[in-house]
This record gives structure tokens, sequence and C-alpha cells, in this order.
């Protein structure tokens, strides 16, 4: 176990990082930031922290600034540093993002923090041999995507591991469909919960521990069901009347902002 201990000065210094990094391009909300920073400075596991979907380096730094609160850590990130996937953000016309992503983790003094693989993370996959405690998954936002990402490092999750998914109270199926399937019906994951467009849950490997959780993470399944026939098989983003019920179903999940303390209440 671990202790449930928020670093000293915890809410000063995430206000400041929010500072340093509001120039660095990128979808995080401060409600988001501020959860993910927890994620990275609160561990419930040993092991590293992983990346998938860096992008220019937003939430890479966040991870990065937050995890050497506790100590010397790396941040391993992977990212091919293109835009292949129709979930990816726009380039507008550059050739990768590779450039500013090296400038914003040297802006943001953690460039010695973060390991980059600059490859694809169902690559990385084949040859990963770490133990996990934060898996944070924002790369490519598709149902199959999302699922590799999950399936090809949950095996490297330690007990008590958070993993945490992007987007998913958005418009793409991936992260609500992955978070439904094989987090929510897990009979792996304990306590799990929405920030935002964050989704999270902690791996358990003790199945008898992550069953105390079932009827909660089953009241979460029946509220993002509302959400699926709005997302899937989709040729056309939401409009009109369609993304106004979307919306109100969206809204019926609480995704509100997680005190540090409540959240460390949730988890184990």
């Amino acid at each position: 176990m671990y202790p449930k201990e928020i670093p000293v000065g915890f809410d000063v210094f995430v206000e400041q990082l929010m500072a340093d990094i509001d120039s660095v391009e990128g979808h995080l909300s401060a409600k988001e930031i501020r959860f993910l920073a927890l994620l990275a400075a609160v561990p419930r596991a040993d092991g590293a922290i992983l990346e998938i979907g860096s992008f220019k380096g937003r939430s890479t730094c966040v991870l990065a600034r937050s995890a050497a609160l506790i100590g010397d850590e790396t941040v391993y990130a992977v990212d091919p540093m293109t835009a292949p996937s129709e979930t990816d953000p726009d380039l507008r016309g550059a050739k990768d993002t590779l450039a500013d992503f090296r400038r914003n983790i040297e802006a943001a003094g953690v460039a010695d923090r973060v390991e980059l693989h600059q490859t694809f993370s169902y690559e990385l996959a084949k040859t990963w041999d770490r133990p996990l405690r934060l898996l944070w998954i924002d790369g490519d936002h598709t149902y199959l995507g999302t699922r590799l990402d999950l399936e090809g490092f949950s095996p490297h999750l330690n007990d008590g591991a958070i993993v945490a998914m992007h987007d998913v109270l958005h418009e793409f199926d991936g992260g609500v469909r992955v978070m439904m399937e094989h987090i929510l019906l897990s009979p792996n994951f304990g306590a799990c919960g929405f920030v935002g467009s964050i989704g999270w849950g902690q791996y358990l490997k003790d199945t008898r521990e992550a069953a105390k959780y079932r009827d909660q993470k089953l009241r979460l399944y029946k509220k993002l069901s509302r959400m699926i026939p709005f997302l899937t098989m989709r040729k056309e983003p939401l409009s009109g009347f369609e993304k106004k019920r979307y919306k109100v179903a969206r809204a019926l999940v609480p995704h509100g902002e997680l005190k540090p303390q409540e959240w460390l209440r949730l988890v184990r």
C-alpha cells in the first residue's frame, strides 16, 4: 500500500505548471492537466510512466514535471511524430512535430527526463519489457488503435497501476468503447471514473479485490452505453439534433473535477 499523501505545495505547483505550458499546443483542459499531474505525482504502484501519443509535448511536460516532485524518474513517450490517423491533430502542412516536441520539453526543463521512442506504439509493444505504474493513452483514438494500445501494454501493468485514456468523452468511438469493454467489464479493474474527457481505472491483479467495484463500474457502463448509438459506424461528424442528444447523454456521465484527496479515497 502506498501512503495516501499529496506532495506539499501540489496545488501551487500545478498552477505554475499550467502557466509554464500554456503556449504548448495540445488539447488538455485545466482540470485534465491537474488530474494528469496528480497521477504522475502520487503513484499507486511501482514502475514506469508510459505516454502513448505525445504530439507537441503538452502532456509529456505535465507528466515529467509532476513525476519529478517525488524523485528522479524518466517518462517514456512513444509517438511517430507524424499524423497518419484520422483522429490525429492536423499538422497544417508540417512534416512532423518532432522539432516542436523537443523545443517544448527543453523549455519546460524536462528534456533529460523524457525518453522518446519515435515509432508506432504497436511496434514498441513488441519489445517493451518495463513494468508500468501509469499508462497514459492519447494516440490513435479509433477503436482498433485504442484497443491495441491497451492490449499491447496491459501485460506490463503492475498491481495498482493506473490506466488513463484521453478523449473518451469525445466524438470518437475508440476511447469510449475500449473503456466500456476492456476496463469497466474487466475483472481486473477496480476504481474507475472520468475527469473531463479522461477515462481512468486502477488495475488490480486480485480479481476478488476488483469485484468490490463491480456495481460502480456497471453504473458507469450503463451511462456510457447511451452515447454509443451516436458514435459507432458514423461517416460524418455529429450535427444538429443528433449532436444535442449526444451531448445530453455525455452530460449524464460524471466527469467533473476530482480533488486529490477525493481520488485517493477511491483508489487502493
